[in-house]
């Protein structure tokens, strides 16, 4: 049966999020440590607690609900712009300068499209982190729909204009749909892609699912009887950035975004996003003995 659909995940898959995620919190706890005077274990303490509630390292009003804001949680409005504005900006600028997608992932995307395969992208991150980075990327309008964890809601303490702004709808996507699935869909669970399967009309026989967890994502694939194309490349994480991210990355969010060294393989791997293309050619594969 001829594969009618490419589903595919998004962190380490399509663009290496540890790349990006470990400059940026560096740069925001910088910021913090200069604006605040406190030593950078205590700010990073209370950071990690609330990234460890929320399940995202890119939860953004994570420093108004730490520890760090109580002393001041009379006058919002100083601590907003003297320490958290600061900070933001900082993550920001690392942001910009280190989130980039794997080399040859737009083209390869625009040319699944062109074949008149439907593209979908299903990921474990929350909504709203999810729709930021593909806008960022510019990769949102290259999607037929984007399934993603329910997104969180604004905090009590919030600059007024992002409040304004997220009513509006202004940090939506308005180039592709996007759906917000339960908690309980988290990988392997197969819930979220058959939620996909049943929207697109699809069959597990007519679809490529790609990912790079090959403990989270191939089981997924497996067990809705879809072909599971294993990202290998989205496993090579230095020593020294999974050093990194170990202390600044809850470990329960370390875990959803970054597949565990393991000897675990999966029969099908790639060594780039573009191989995809080679697969929908008809490329043949074998088994390792």
């Amino acid at each position: 049966m001829p594969l009618r659909a490419v589903v595919t995940d998004l962190d380490n898959t399509l663009y290496p999020w540890v790349d990006y995620i470990v400059p940026s919190l560096e740069a925001m706890v910088a910021s913090l440590a200069a604006t605040t005077g406190l030593p950078r274990i205590r700010i990073v303490q209370s950071l990690k607690a609330v990234y460890a509630q929320h399940e995202s390292n890119e939860y953004p009003f994570a420093i108004q609900e730490s520890d760090l804001f109580q002393p001041y949680e009379r006058d919002f409005a100083s601590f907003d712009a003297l320490v958290i504005k600061p900070a933001q900006r900082a993550f920001k600028e690392a942001r910009k300068r280190f989130l980039r997608p794997y080399p040859g992932v737009r083209a390869a995307l625009e040319r699944i499209r062109g074949r008149g395969v439907n593209l979908i992208a299903l990921t474990d991150a929350p909504r709203n982190a999810v729709e930021l980075r593909l806008k960022m990327l510019e990769l949102d309008g290259l999607f037929d729909a984007v399934y993603a964890l329910k997104g969180y809601d604004l905090p009590e303490n919030v600059d007024p204009e992002i409040r304004r702004r997220d009513a509006a709808g202004h940090y939506r996507s308005a180039k592709t749909r996007v759906v917000e699935l339960p908690r309980s869909a988290e990988k392997p669970n197969p819930d979220g892609l058959r939620r996909v399967l049943a929207d697109f009309g699809l069959a597990g026989s007519e679809v490529a699912y790609v990912g790079d967890n090959p403990k989270k994502d191939m089981p997924l694939a497996e067990a809705c009887g879809a072909l599971g194309v294993w990202a290998e490349y989205g496993t090579y994480v230095s020593v020294e950035y999974r050093e990194r991210l170990a202390v600044i990355s809850a470990q329960a969010v370390t875990r959803r975004h970054v597949a565990e060294e393991s000897p675990a393989r999966w029969p099908l791997a790639i060594s780039s996003f573009t191989q995809v293309l080679e697969i929908l050619d008809g490329a043949r594969w074998a088994r390792p003995k």
